[in-house]
C-alpha cells in the first residue's frame, strides 16, 4: 500500500498557525485502523503524548483527523486572554468578543468605553467590558481584536483543500501591515505585544512575503516570552516560509521543534514535516542545536518509514532515548499489517510469510543491550516477531528477558502472556495433556476478565487466534467436541447429523472435565441448551416430530416465529404472513407440537387426512429456507437462517414437504383440492432444482413432471387459473419457453 499525501490547507481562526505543504500516510482504500488484526499493543509504552501517531492506515492519525483543531485553538486562546484579564472578564465575555461580535459593535464598544455615544446591541449589553479595570485593558484588548479580525479577511484560508483562498488586493494588505507595525510599535505590555508580532508575521505570510516573514520572526523573537501561544504559532509560519522558500532543512528543525515541545501543534508539525534525501537530511541534522534535537528529527523521518534507520541513530545518540519506543510499536504494528495483507497469497503458494530481515536483526542486536524505559516492550516485540518468522530458540532468549519486566505494568503483564501462548501454540503439531497443562496458566490470564477489562489491549485477536488454532489441533486428532468448544464452527458440516449433535451434548455433560476443559467451558460461547435446540431442529427436519418436541422443551427457547408456519401461497411473500394478525403465535415447540397432533389426525381419520396431510406439508416447507418460519431453524450453533448455497443443507431440502404434499394428494378426490397439491408439489420439485442447477445452465428455472400433471389434468380447475395469474414460471412453461 502506497503512502498517499494530503495536499495543504489551513484552518480559520483568530488565532491560529496556517501550515504549509502539509503531508501524511494514508491509506487509499479500506478500513483497518490499525487494531484489527493485530496481537501487539502499542499503549505498552505508557506514552500519551504519542497515541496520535501509533500506525493506522483509516486516518493520518490513530485517535482521529483531528477536525476540532480549530475550536482547541479558540479555548487556547481564550484562556491566555482570562489571564490578560486577570481572571475578571467572564469567558463568555471574552469569547463573544474574540470571535462573534461584528467588527461594528467592537468599535461601538470602544466608543463606550470613550464615553461617547454608542448603539450597541442586546449581546454587547450583555458582555459589554465599560466596568472591566483597568478600562485601558480593556480598550487595548479591542483594538487587538478589531485588527486580528480585519486580518481574517486576508489571512483566512480557503475552505477546502484543493480550491484557492479568495485574492486580497494588494493595498489592503500593505495598509493591515502598516498598521500592524503601529499598534506592535507602541505596545508597551509585553502580551499584547506578542500578539501584535504573531498578526505581523501572519500578514507577511500570507502576502507572500516570505523573507519578510523570516526576518521578523528573528529580529523579534526576544519579544515572546510569556510562554503562550503565540510564540510557537508564530515559530511555525517562520518554517511554513522557509518550506515555501524550498529551505526544508531549515523548516524540518523548527517543525521538529514545535512537535517536541508543544503539544497542541503537534500533529500539524508532524504533517508539515519534509522527508529529504540523504545529503539535505545531513544538513538538517547539522542545524540540530542538542542531541535530543537530533533524536525528534530521527522520530520524524522514522514516523515517515525506515523505522529501523531511524531507531539506531536515536540509540546511538541516547541509548536510554524514549523516542525510539514510538518507532519501535509502529514497526511491529506494521509487520503484522504485513503478515495479515499476505497471508492469501502465502496460503495459496505454500511459501511462509518472512519477516522483515532487517528488523529482525536490529531487535535481536538491540535487546539485549536496550535501555530504554520500556525495555519490555523491546524484548516481547523481538520474542513475537521470532515467534512469528519460527525462531523458537531466539524467541525463548527474548521471552526470558521479558519476564524479569512482566510485572511493571498491566500491559506489560497481558502482553508477555499474550506472547507466550502464541509462541507456544506456533510450535505444537500435536496437541497432548502435557502441552495442556504447560499452556494453561499463560491461557488463563489472556481469557482473564482483568486482561479483557484492559483498555486498548489488544486481546480480540489474539483470543480468537488461539481459539481456531486450538481447535484445528483437536480436530486433526479427532477430538471433534473440544474443538467445538473452543472455537464454535470450526467445522459446521458435521452439525448435519443428529449423531455429531448428540455427542456435543454429552461432552457438555462429562462429569469430570480437565482444568483445561474448565476453562473453556467457562470462557464457552454456546451452552448445551443450544445444541439441545438444533437437535431439535435436526429431528423436525428428519420427521422425528416427537424426539425433535422433547430436544425443543429441553432447549426452553419461548422466541415466536414471525409468521403462521401453516400459511402457504401461490407466490410465496414471507413479509406478508410476519405483518398478517396472528391468532395462535408459535414457539418452535409449540409448531411441532402442533405438527405432531395434524400427523395424528390425518393417520387416525381418513376423512380429515387429506387436510391435515396438507397443514403439515405447509409446516414443513415453512421450516425451509423458502418458506416464511426460517426462525425455526436460527439458532446459535448453526446460525444459516438467511445463507442460500449451492450445496444442499437441511434447511434447502423440500422432500419433507413434497411427501406430505402427495399424501394430501392422494387422500382427496375434491379436484380444486388436487390442482393446490399439485401445484405445492411443484414448488418443492422445483426448490430441488434450485439447489441442484448446473453451473452452466442458462434460464431461472425448468419445468418438471408437475406442471405437466397441472396442464394435463387440471387446466379446467379454478385454481389452474389462479396459478396462471400469479406465477410468471408457470405462464412461461404455458408458452412454451422452459
Amino acid at each position: 500500500m502506497k503512502a498517499t499525501p494530503f495536499k495543504a490547507f489551513f484552518l480559520p481562526s483568530v488565532s491560529l498557525l496556517a501550515f504549509a505543504a502539509l503531508t501524511a500516510l494514508a491509506c487509499a482504500g479500506g478500513d483497518w485502523d490499525g487494531s484489527e488484526g493485530s496481537m501487539f499493543t502499542p499503549h505498552i509504552i505508557n506514552q500519551k503524548q504519542s497515541v496520535a501517531f501509533f500506525r493506522t492506515l483509516e486516518t493520518p492519525f490513530y485517535d482521529g483527523y483531528d477536525d476540532d483543531r480549530g475550536s482547541a485553538f479558540h479555548t487556547q486562546n481564550s484562556k491566555e486572554w482570562d489571564g490578560f484579564f486577570e481572571n475578571k472578564v467572564s469567558p463568555e465575555a471574552i469569547n463573544y468578543w474574540l470571535y462573534d461580535a461584528s467588527l461594528a459593535q467592537i468599535d461601538q464598544m470602544i466608543f463606550e468605553l470613550k464615553g461617547k455615544t454608542a448603539n450597541l446591541d442586546e449581546l454587547s449589553r450583555k458582555y459589554s467590558l465599560k466596568t472591566t479595570a483597568p478600562a485601558a485593558k480593556a480598550n487595548s484588548f479591542l483594538y487587538y481584536t478589531g485588527f486580528a479580525r480585519r486580518n481574517e479577511t486576508i489571512a483566512k484560508p480557503a475552505d477546502t483543500w484543493d480550491s484557492q483562498a479568495a485574492a486580497v488586493p494588494v493595498a489592503n494588505i500593505a495598509q493591515q501591515i502598516a498598521g500592524g507595525l503601529n499598534f506592535y510599535a507602541k505596545a508597551a505590555d509585553p502580551y499584547l505585544k506578542e500578539r501584535y508580532a504573531f498578526q505581523l508575521e501572519r500578514l507577511y505570510f500570507f502576502n507572500k512575503e516570505y523573507e519578510k516573514t523570516i526576518l521578523f520572526f528573528n529580529e523579534n523573537e526576544k519579544f515572546f516570552t510569556t510562554g503562550n501561544s503565540m510564540k510557537w504559532r508564530s515559530l511555525g509560519y517562520k518554517a511554513a516560509a522557509l518550506y515555501r522558500q524550498k529551505k526544508y532543512a531549515e523548516s524540518n528543525v523548527l517543525y521538529a521543534t514545535i512537535f517536541d515541545r508543544y503539544e497542541p501543534m503537534r500533529k500539524s508539525a508532524y504533517l508539515s514535516f519534509h522527508p529529504l534525501p540523504k545529503a539535505e537530511w545531513e544538513q538538517c541534522l547539522a542545524l540540530a542545536k542538542s542531541t535530543h534535537d537530533k533524536e525528534v528529527l530521527w522520530q520524524l523521518k522514522g514516523l515517515y518509514g525506515n523505522e529501523v534507520e531511524a531507531m539506531r541513530e536515536i540509540l546511538k545518540l541516547n541509548p536510554s532515548s524514549p523516542l525510539a519506543d514510538l518507532l519501535l510499536v509502529r514497526a511491529v504494528n506494521i509487520e503484522e499489517w504485513n503478515m495479515e495483507s499476505e497471508s492469501y497469497e502465502a496460503k495459496k503458494t505454500g511459501k511462509a510469510y518472512s519477516v522483515n530481515r532487517n528488523l529482525l536483526a536490529f531487535l535481536n542486536e538491540t535487546s539485549a543491550t536496550i535501555q530504554s524505559p520500556n525495555a519490555a516492550a523491546w524484548h516481547l516485540a523481538a520474542a513475537y516477531l521470532n515467534d512469528m518468522q519460527g525462531d523458537y530458540a531466539q524467541a525463548e532468549i527474548q521471552m526470558k528477558r521479558a519476564e524479569k519486566l512482566k510485572a511493571n505494568s498491566p500491559f506489560t503483564k497481558a502482553q508477555y502472556h499474550l506472547i507466550a501462548v502464541y509462541g507456544s501454540l506456533k510450535k505444537i503439531t500435536d496437541m497432548n495433556e502435557k502441552q495442556e497443562t504447560a499452556l494453561l496458566n499463560d491461557l488463563k490470564i489472556l481469557f482473564s476478565k482483568e486482561t479483557g477489562a484492559l483498555d486498548n489491549f489488544r486481546s480480540n485477536k489474539a483470543r480468537t487466534w488461539t481459539r481456531r488454532t486450538l481447535a484445528e489441533l483437536y480436530l486433526k486428532k479427532g477430538e471433534a467436541e473440544k474443538a467445538e468448544l473452543i472455537f464454535p464452527g470450526i467445522d459446521p458440516r458435521q452439525f448435519n447429523t443428529t449423531e455429531h449433535i448428540q455427542k456435543m451434548i454429552a461432552y457438555y455433560e462429562k462429569a469430570n472435565p480437565s482444568a483445561f476443559e474448565k476453562l473453556f467451558f467457562e470462557q464457552a460461547f454456546l451452552q448445551k441448551q443450544d445444541y439441545q435446540e438444533l437437535l431439535g431442529i435436526r429431528y423436525a427436519q428428519q420427521d422425528k416430530l416427537e424426539e425433535a418436541l422433547a430436544a425443543l422443551k429441553a432447549a426452553g427457547n419461548k422466541e415466536t416465529l414471525y409468521g403462521n408456519p401453516f400459511t402457504i401461497h401461490i407466490k410465496d411473500c414471507h413479509d406478508c404472513d410476519h405483518a398478517a394478525v396472528q391468532k395462535t403465535k408459535y414457539t418452535k415447540a409449540s409448531f411441532v407440537e402442533k405438527m405432531i397432533e395434524m400427523k395424528g389426525i390425518a393417520q387416525n381419520k381418513p376423512a380429515e387426512a387429506a387436510q391435515n396431510y396438507f397443514l403439515v406439508a405447509n409446516g414443513f416447507y415453512n421450516m425451509t429456507y423458502f418458506g416464511n418460519a426460517r426462525l425455526f431453524y436460527d439458532n446459535r450453533v448453526d446460525n444459516t437462517i438467511y445463507n442460500y448455497e449451492h450445496a444442499v443443507t437441511p434447511e434447502e431440502n423440500s422432500d419433507l414437504a413434497l411427501k406430505y404434499y402427495l399424501l394430501a394428494l392422494q387422500n382427496t378426490t375434491d379436484k380444486e383440492f388436487k390442482a393446490k397439491c399439485t401445484f405445492m408439489a411443484a414448488k418443492c420439485e422445483q426448490n430441488a432444482f434450485f439447489m441442484n442447477m448446473p453451473a452452466n445452465y442458462k434460464g431461472d428455472f425448468k419445468s418438471g413432471a408437475y406442471f405437466a400433471t397441472l396442464k394435463k389434468d387440471y387446466s379446467a380447475t379454478k385454481y389452474y387459473q389462479e396459478i396462471i395469474r400469479e406465477c410468471g414460471y408457470f405462464r412461461t412453461y404455458l408458452g412454451g419457453r422452459r
